[in-house]
């Protein structure tokens, strides 16, 4: 009786919350590891060696806050919220060229400053501001997703002013995920395959001309084309795709152990951060990133289980759209660092370093788990009612 009472009132996915866990236990041993050298030999963090390693930490007791509140927070709510999320995502992506409040690093405006908090990357609150929209416009217009007019403007007229302004950062990975993520959510929403199709194809041929326009042209046609032949450009293009080559070749089996790892040493650029797949690879071996991968492929199952036991519409484009974005990351992150894709700034969820990040990962998966929640104690209730 006790136990029937207990899942009545909705118990939450452990397995999911579990995994999430190991994940971000395992990026902060791995930031640890990656960032140590680099951070204490480095004025930039008057070189404190646990430097990035700190922020990082931070970032996921800050994390931990927000996944606890939205676990509990009825995510049913988050339709009314759509607009403001929208919109403080849109004044987040303006700050950044805001002199006294953007940071500019490698002649990239993607981050914001406020005070002594830790840096925001605004790309970051985008991808929640869009799920929770999509999913707001799939869930309202249900009966009419197969037009063009409800099916597909309403999310493109949220996509759009994003990509506009991640263009001018410039942020092209974060606008190759966004468009994914669109175009996954409202197929799964039931827009019509033509129209997709077309959506597509217009997006391919701008994606296209908006990489090969502009100041930085030259440098992103120059890295597309040295991750076809990275060996003919050693030194140039081709530079870190080889770094991270030799990184996870000389890892093996099982690795060369934590912490004694080379290419984190002035070698690997962005060891900690996009690259930090190739210092897992060479410090844990073949075994250790099978391990990561296993992690992520059940934290993407239990999102598709989430998301097919939704108790509404809404619910199940929310988890569809978390799962989705998680899945893309994995997926184009492992591939840029295997050399399998051509490079991207594209981080590594929970595990690449960057505390914004971690926290919207973090709260995400507080959604899920809210939504997973929910749907128990329906299905618990509907069990005692049978009984």
């Amino acid at each position: 009786m006790r136990k029937t009472n207990l899942l009545q009132k909705g118990s939450i996915d452990y397995s999911l919350l579990i995994v999430t866990l190991i994940l971000i236990a395992y990026g902060l041993l791995m930031v640890f590891s990656a960032s140590y050298y680099m951070a204490q030999s480095s004025k930039l963090y008057d070189y404190d060696g646990l430097a990035l390693f700190k922020k990082q930490l931070v970032g996921a007791a800050i994390g931990l806050v927000f996944m606890i509140f939205f676990m509990f927070f009825d995510y049913k709510k988050l339709i009314k919220l759509k607009y403001v999320l929208l919109v403080l995502a849109g004044i987040c992506l303006v700050a950044v060229f805001i002199p006294e409040i953007g940071v500019n690093v490698n002649g990239s405006s993607r981050w914001i400053q406020l005070g002594p908090l830790p840096q925001l990357q605004p790309a970051e609150i985008a991808k929640v501001a869009l799920i929770v929209f999509i999913a707001s416009v799939i869930y309202v217009n249900r009966n009419r997703m197969n037009t063009f007019r409800y099916g597909v403007i309403p999310s493109l007229l949220a996509l759009i002013p994003v990509c506009i302004l991640l263009y001018f950062q410039p942020n092209f990975s974060a606008i190759i995920v966004l468009c994914a993520l669109t175009f996954i959510m409202i197929f799964v929403g039931g827009a019509k395959a033509w129209h997709l199709l077309a959506l597509g194809g217009a997006g391919v041929v701008g994606g296209f001309v908006l990489m090969t326009t502009g100041e930085r042209a030259g440098y992103r046609v120059d890295r597309l084309l040295s991750f076809t032949e990275p060996w003919q450009n050693a030194s140039g293009g081709g530079y870190q795709v080889l770094q991270s080559l030799y990184g996870i070749g000389s890892g093996g089996l099982f690795g060369q152990g934590i912490g004694n790892g080379t290419q984190k040493l002035s070698w690997l650029p962005y060891g900690e951060s996009d690259f930090i797949f190739a210092i897992i690879g060479e410090e844990l071996g073949l075994i250790g990133a099978i391990v990561l991968l296993a992690l992520f492929i059940f934290l993407i199952y239990r999102g598709i289980k989430t998301a097919a036991q939704s108790p509404d519409l809404f619910g199940t484009m929310l988890a569809t759209g978390v799962t989705t974005v998680i899945a893309l990351q994995v997926i184009i992150n492992v591939g840029v660092v295997t050399a399998s894709l051509p490079p991207t700034g594209v981080s590594l969820p929970f595990i690449s370093y960057g505390s914004s990040s971690l926290v919207i990962f973090m709260s995400m998966i507080g959604i899920m788990l809210n939504i997973s929640k929910q749907s128990r104690r329906i299905m618990m209730a509907k069990r005692t009612e049978e009984e």
